[in-house]
């Protein structure tokens, strides 16, 4: 498991696997713009939201970032629409105030707590929106990433177990930079552990040590733009709809559920 090596080459090569692998999803995709917002959110967005002082997102773009999770993942529609109803003001001013916590009081269970107030928006939600401006300090909650790392019990869509996995990643991410890989960040962590699992599962080939020289220019790049100041230029049924509203509503309304992202999310 790649979670428990200590060898900074393996997370390096892990790392260098993302773009295949990445591409191995969107190749199982019948609507190809997840190509774009993987792109978006992976490099053009985290510029931008550097950019602003104080950082925030925008209606516009939470909706986007939402549209980015969904494709990703498991697609579920009364997400999208639930956040898409929220008017600008209110997604200025709540992701401000949490990129404000974790910015000054590094507090990511009151950032994540902060932001889940948006109707629609869970600690999985959330952890996207935050990483996404502080990459060096908030990992993403993606199933593939925390069924990646052992001992964390069965997945269930909690402030509590989103804290679990992301102390684990978050210490995971001071190893390796300590140790000199370009994992050197949680979001770096949580995408090696997602593109680790994903080459696995459509049994992709590993990369060569040239590929993960290429994963280390690609982590020096994330780094600088984590911290480099730029200009910025009805087909679901009832029972789904129900399970959606579930898993991402607000964490101070929201009871705990387990599962596991192989069966049912």
């Amino acid at each position: 498991m790649l979670f428990n090596n200590t060898d900074p080459k393996a997370w390096d090569s892990a790392l260098a696997l993302y773009p295949e692998a990445f591409k191995a999803l969107a190749a199982t995709k019948t609507d190809q713009s997840i190509i774009a917002l993987d792109q978006w959110y992976q490099t053009d967005f985290p510029l931008i939201l550097a950019s602003r002082s104080p950082c925030y997102i925008n209606h516009d773009e939470i909706v986007k970032l939402v549209a980015w999770k969904l494709k990703r993942g498991k697609y579920r529609p009364a997400l999208a629409k639930m956040v898409a109803e929220h008017a600008d003001s209110l997604v200025r001013r709540t992701s401000q105030q949490a990129f404000e916590i974790i910015a000054s009081k590094n507090d990511l269970k009151a950032a994540i707590s902060k932001m889940s107030e948006l109707k629609g928006v869970g600690p999985a939600t959330a952890s996207a929106i935050l990483c996404a401006g502080a990459p060096d300090k908030v990992p993403f909650m993606a199933d593939e990433s925390v069924d990646s790392v052992p001992e964390l019990g069965k997945i269930a869509y909690t402030l509590a177990y989103y804290l679990k996995f992301a102390t684990r990643v978050i210490d995971k991410a001071t190893r390796l930079k300590t140790a000199g890989s370009a994992v050197n960040s949680p979001h770096l962590v949580e995408l090696a552990l997602w593109a680790d699992m994903m080459t696995d599962k459509f049994n992709l080939p590993r990369p060569s040590a040239s590929a993960a020289a290429v994963a280390t220019v690609a982590g020096n790049k994330r780094k600088a733009a984590e911290t480099t100041t730029v200009t910025p230029p009805k087909t679901k049924e009832a029972k789904d709809v129900k399970e959606d509203v579930k898993e991402d509503a607000p964490t101070a309304h929201k009871k705990a559920r387990s599962t596991r992202s192989s069966t049912k999310k």
